[in-house]
């Protein structure tokens, strides 16, 4: 295997320090509170509530909070990761051409943010390719990879664009480079294998296709391997919290008697 051929992972980042485990509910009535304190005008809250929301699949509520959190703002990059999370509605209700007309609009605010301006680009020629319009597609998820080379999602898409057209080799590439950028993303590589099984001459016409499939296999397994336990992380804070909440309530309990 050629010594370039290497794997990189990532995963969400930890909460901050200082982060509460609470329920959803707690969290939307935290949020709703604090909303209600500053007269509906607080957009971090809207903002969360939308994220809340969407989580939920409830997503005409996240829909009207991302709508009022742009009614508060006349700034281009704020209005453009609006129309980027209304995207992402639609996305959710399976409706891909509103999607793509979302992440249209947003485009045309030509927002600062890196990782806004890659995701922009990024699913409008995901949308793009669900409503097979693969050819339409390919510039913007060209575009998004001169944005952002180090994220795993545009090659994944572009990949399925080339693959829809028939060029399966220029697919496979993709999906390899996919799954090299970020091995904890395992799609691309499910991707790969369908594709290589669905066309088995490719293993003729790409050199070392199954060896590079096999470290490609090997990387996401060791990705897997050091993923966060995102629920057990969880469950220790919520008792961690549970218990300096009853080490308090005993102290002050002791602090009363006679």
């Amino acid at each position: 295997m050629p010594e370039e051929f290497q794997f990189r992972f990532s995963f969400t980042e930890l909460p901050p320090p200082g982060a509460e485990a609470v329920t959803v509910s707690e969290a939307e009535q935290s949020l709703l509170k604090t909303l209600d304190a500053r007269g509906g005008k607080c957009p971090d809250s809207l903002w969360s509530l939308a994220g809340l929301y969407q989580r939920g699949g409830d997503f005409d509520k996240a829909s009207e909070c991302i709508q009022r959190y742009m009614e508060l703002t006349d700034d281009p990059e704020e209005i453009g990761a609006g129309h980027l999370a209304l995207g992402g509605l639609e996305e959710g209700r399976g409706d891909y051409t509103a999607a793509a007309q979302r992440y249209r609009a947003a485009l045309s605010m030509e927002p600062c943010s890196t990782k806004t301006w890659y995701f922009i680009h990024n699913n409008l020629g995901y949308s793009l390719n669900q409503i097979k319009e693969y050819s339409s597609a390919i510039p913007y998820l060209r575009t998004a990879l001169e944005i952002d080379p180090g994220r795993p999602n545009a090659y994944k898409n572009l990949g399925l664009a080339y693959e829809a057209l028939g060029d399966l080799e220029q697919a496979a590439e993709l999906f390899i480079t996919a799954t090299q950028v970020n091995a904890a993303d395992s799609r691309s590589l499910q991707h790969l294998i369908s594709l290589v099984d669905a066309n088995p001459a490719l293993e003729v016409d790409i050199p070392n296709l199954r060896e590079r499939i096999e470290a490609c296999e090997k990387a996401v397994e060791v990705a897997r391997q050091h993923k966060p336990d995102w629920d057990k992380y969880w469950d220790r804070l919520r008792a961690k919290q549970k218990r300096k909440w009853w080490q308090f309530w005993r102290r002050r309990t002791d602090a009363t008697k006679d």
